[in-house]
C-alpha cells in the first residue's frame, strides 16, 4: 500500500455499503454533535447549549477537516442538515445554538421548510460568522429569522472581521464576542473599556451578549462587571457528547 500523503480535502477511498447512508464519503452514523452550556453569568443557570459538529472518524475529527471534505465534495448543505438533525434531537425543550456555514447560506439550504431548525420545541439560535458574508447570506438569514422560534447570533464579534453594518441591519438576538476579548481581561484595562462599550452598543440595538472562551472565575467576574449577560467556556463546562447542565455558579 502506498504511503502517499493525502490532503484533508481529498476524498479518502472507502468501500461503499449499500445499506449505509452517507453525506458524500462521510457516513451519517459517524456524525454527531457535542454540546457546550451557555450560562447566565449572574444566576449561574444554563440557558441553552451550543451544538458543535463532530465526526467519529479519525481523519475528520477536526471541524476544519470535516468541512473541508464536505466543501470538496460539494456536500456542505447536506452536512449541516445532518448536524442540525443530531443536535436538535438531543436538546428537547431547551434552547440550542447551531452554527451555519457560509455555503449553506449561499445555497439557501436553511430556508427549506422541512429543515430541522423548524421542528425544535424550544428556541433555536443560528450562529453565523461574519467572514465570507454576502448579500445572499443576509437575504437567507432574514428569511430564516422571520420564521417563528429562530433567532440570529453574530459570532466572533469584536474580532478582525467584525462588521457593524450587519449588527445594524440584521437585528440579531445575540452577539457572541471574540474569544480574544475574554482572555486575560482582568489584566487589561483597555479590553475592559472595549467590552463595556460593545455590550452597551449591542444592548441599545436589542442584542444580548455572550462571551465565549471563558477559562477562569476571574474572567467571568470581570466580564459580568462589563455588562456581559451570558458566557461559555471551560470554567462553565467543556463540550460533551450529550447536553450537561453547568454546575458553575458566580462567586
Amino acid at each position: 500500500m502506498s504511503g502517499v500523503h493525502q490532503s484533508p480535502t481529498q476524498p479518502a477511498p472507502y468501500l461503499e455499503d449499500e445499506h449505509e447512508v452517507r453525506v458524500g464519503s462521510i457516513p451519517i452514523e459517524a456524525l454527531t454533535a457535542y454540546f457546550q452550556p451557555v450560562v447566565s453569568l449572574r444566576s449561574g443557570k444554563t440557558f441553552g447549549f451550543a451544538a458543535i459538529a463532530h465526526c467519529e472518524r479519525e481523519d475528520l475529527s477536526s471541524l476544519e477537516e470535516l468541512y473541508a471534505r464536505a466543501a470538496f465534495e460539494k456536500k456542505v448543505g447536506e452536512l449541516g442538515r445532518a448536524v442540525r438533525t443530531a443536535a436538535i434531537s438531543e436538546c428537547p425543550g431547551t434552547p440550542v445554538f447551531i452554527s451555519a456555514h457560509p455555503h449553506e447560506l449561499k445555497e439557501a439550504w436553511l430556508i427549506r421548510p422541512d429543515d430541522p431548525l423548524y421542528s425544535h420545541d424550544a428556541e433555536v439560535f443560528l450562529q453565523v460568522n461574519q467572514q465570507s458574508f454576502s448579500p445572499m447570506c443576509a437575504h437567507v438569514l432574514s428569511e430564516v429569522c422571520s420564521r417563528s422560534g429562530v433567532g440570529l447570533v453574530l459570532d466572533d464579534f469584536g474580532g478582525g472581521a467584525s462588521n457593524l453594518r450587519q449588527l445594524i441591519e440584521l437585528s440579531p438576538a445575540f452577539v457572541r464576542l471574540s474569544e480574544d476579548l475574554a482572555l486575560g481581561i482582568e489584566r487589561s484595562a483597555r479590553k475592559r473599556v472595549v467590552v463595556t462599550a460593545l455590550v452597551q452598543m449591542c444592548l441599545d440595538l436589542g442584542a444580548q451578549v455572550i462571551a465565549q472562551g471563558i477559562e477562569t472565575e476571574i474572567e467571568a467576574k470581570v466580564l459580568m462587571e462589563c455588562g456581559v449577560a451570558y458566557g461559555s467556556g471551560a470554567v462553565m463546562g467543556e463540550a460533551t457528547p450529550a447536553p450537561r447542565v453547568s454546575h458553575w455558579r458566580a462567586r
